[in-house]
């Protein structure tokens, strides 16, 4: 799809063979889904020592830039209603290149969170299984994910709605539980003791927690209605999310302070050693509830973006390929799950958590520039959403360690780079 032209194509078509699978309420629950999950496990640690008691400001922050950007996303989506979300929206201007680099964006932050995300998971069940091979459990859990998400958007969202409802069962548990042990001292100043870009930081760091908010825009073309579907349920599952959020934060910070808490990797796992036994249990089945439901859902949405690539040929175009019976994208599915268990089985990619924030962060831009292209009559709200946005993600970029930034930097040259030669190649040996 490419030109000005295709601006408001019907909302009817489900690209590429996807069905249409998902209304207003359960798209809404499926984005909610899609945030509360490993973020506030395992980049809770790390974004508190950077922003300090500001970490819930910097929470805020970040909220804000995600929520911009799901309205950029949402009026793209109900424009344009298939699959591959800024790769897709970037090439219905004609900006191929950009659409690209956005794609690798993806894929590359796809990539470092099942990592991330699986170890979390064989590091959490190894509080309750002593010596377990955490690699091992994670590259297995990985193909299982992978099993799970060949059959269908229908089931996987009900999956991932039920298993929402578990998790924040959970976190009402364990917030009863560590409320009664919080110190209100522990909480102030609000505004942290070390500046505004102490709380960029922070916010630049847990941003990896609020992906998700798009993902339902980057699957439009399996979305009933996405004009009304679309809007509402980014939005309501930010704000589910945001309350999910702020409210286990602001527990978490009173129990054990900035200090213990910015050097903990799994903070609410010690939040609850320190109000209960039962408490600390609960905390870990959320984290285990949380790892799958991640897994789960990242899987999907970077599936469907390999089989946009792959339609365009930026990809294998065997990727491409939909199942006639599940209305999935089956070889994209294996395909990204088999390269993320290998992954998982070899190495730790944890210490990349900042170069797949950049790569997000990539995405997002282009998500803003896609939006600012539409003409005024195919918007739903203000370009200003799509200016706050990103300026929003520029300023998150910034605040990223210049090693992050460099490492992304480098990863776009070698790819672009690769797709200049490949393209050369195939017209040398094909020049009509």
């Amino acid at each position: 799809m490419s030109g000005r032209n295709d601006v408001g194509m019907s909302s009817e078509r489900g690209g590429s063979g996807l069905r249409r699978e998902l209304g207003t309420v359960t798209t809404t629950l499926f984005t909610a889904a899609m945030i509360v999950g490993t973020g506030i496990f395992a980049a809770f640690g790390a974004a508190t020592a950077a922003a300090g008691t500001g970490i819930l400001i910097a929470m805020v922050i970040g909220g804000s830039v995600a929520l911009a950007t799901g309205i950029s996303a949402a009026q793209l989506g109900v424009n344009f209603p298939e699959e591959g979300g800024a790769f897709t929206w970037a090439r219905a201007f004609g900006h191929n290149t950009i659409g690209f680099i956005a794609g690798c964006g993806y894929l590359g932050k796809v990539l470092v969170s099942m990592s991330v995300i699986a170890l979390a998971l064989g590091t959490y069940l190894g509080q309750a299984i002593p010596s377990l091979p955490t690699h091992l459990v994670a590259a297995i859990t990985v193909l299982a994910i992978t099993g799970l998400n060949i059959f269908g958007i229908e089931l996987t969202s009900k999956m991932l709605i039920a298993m929402l409802a578990v998790l924040v069962g959970l976190l009402v548990l364990y917030g009863a539980a560590a409320v009664r042990v919080v110190d209100p001292a522990n909480l102030g100043p609000i505004l942290g003791t070390q500046g505004p870009l102490a709380l960029f930081a922070g916010a630049a760091i847990f941003f990896w927690s609020w992906d998700g908010f798009m993902r339902a825009a980057i699957m439009t073309s399996e979305v009933k209605d996405p004009r009304r579907a679309i809007p509402i349920g980014i939005v309501g599952g930010v704000a589910i999310a945001a309350a999910v959020f702020l409210t286990v934060g602001a527990v978490t910070l009173g129990v054990l302070g900035a200090d213990q808490l910015g050097r903990e990797d799994s903070p609410l796992l010690s939040a609850g050693k320190k109000a209960a036994d039962w408490a600390f249990w609960t905390a870990l089945a959320a984290a285990l509830v949380a790892t799958l439901v991640d897994m789960l859902g990242v899987l999907l949405t970077g599936s469907r973006v390999v089989l946009a690539m792959g339609k365009v040929h930026e990809l294998p175009g065997w990727l491409a390929r939909v199942h006639e019976r599940f209305h999935t994208p089956v070889r994209s599915v294996v395909a990204l799950g088999v390269a993320s268990a290998a992954l998982v089985l070899v190495f730790d990619l944890r210490p990349l958590i900042e170069v797949a924030s950049a790569y997000m962060l990539v995405w997002y831009l282009v998500t803003h520039y896609a939006a600012l292209q539409l003409p005024k009559s195919k918007r739903i709200a203000s370009p200003v959403f799509s200016w706050f946005g990103i300026a929003g993600c520029v300023s998150l970029l910034v605040a990223l360690s210049v090693p992050a930034l460099i490492a992304a930097a480098t990863t776009f040259v070698v790819l672009l780079g690769a797709r200049w030669l490949i393209r050369r190649d195939a017209l040398r040996t094909n020049p009509t």
